[in-house]
């Protein structure tokens, strides 16, 4: 079955683009284009898409409204942010429900690779953005408040792979830990957050200020 795409972006030349380079994948349909918010939300309604494809900077309601509007009417629908401002709006698109965010120098392998990844479930930051967050671990570790504390420190280390789109086999190889140790701290990271899954458990982890 076809990963089902809307893309939401202002420009009529970056979306034509961008059709064309996700059809060509066997396993990627590009069901419907939207201008604004307000005309993706219908589109949504319409096609039911599997993942949104958006840019941050859109007219109308904007982009971070429409990624909480998305969440909160279509919670199926997964929203992947593709923008040029890099990491300016990304912990406003993560609160409001974004599960993937890339800035618009990704390359075309890995943003057709963060589609898939993020349509198993997993969530995707851009390469650049990822390296900065691992850089900033260790002194956010030393200047951990009550909230960080929430999680143990191995569990801190899994919620930022986890956020960087890592799978648990991956983590593992990482951490140098088994892959059962691995889910055992995963479930203890939806536990401890009340999440349903990885996407949930990133953005609750953002919005408390735990990464």
């Amino acid at each position: 079955m076809s990963i089902r795409v809307l893309l939401v972006d202002d420009h009529p030349v970056v979306r034509h683009g961008l059709r064309r380079m996700l059809e060509l994948e066997k396993d990627m349909e590009v069901v419907a284009e939207a201008a604004d918010g307000e005309q993706a939300l219908d589109e949504i309604g319409t096609v039911s898409p599997d993942i949104v494809l958006l840019d941050i900077r859109i007219p109308g309601m904007g982009g971070i409204e429409t990624i909480r509007q998305i969440r909160e009417h279509h919670p199926e629908t997964n929203v992947v942010v593709l923008t040029m401002y890099g990491d300016q709006y990304l912990s406003q698109a993560i609160e409001a429900g974004a599960v993937g965010y890339l800035v618009k120098d990704v390359g075309n392998e890995e943003l057709i690779q963060a589609i898939r990844t993020v349509h198993r479930g997993q969530s995707i930051l851009h390469p650049s953005l990822s390296r900065g967050l691992f850089n900033e671990f260790a002194s956010l570790a030393k200047g951990w408040n009550n909230n960080r504390a929430f999680l143990s420190p191995r569990e801190l280390e899994i919620i930022r792979f986890i956020a960087a789109g890592s799978t648990n086999k991956e983590i593992a190889a990482q951490l140098f830990l088994s892959e059962t140790a691995v889910k055992r701290g995963v479930r203890r990271i939806f536990d401890k957050l009340e999440a349903k899954d990885r996407a949930e458990a990133v953005s609750l982890a953002y919005k408390r200020g735990i990464i």
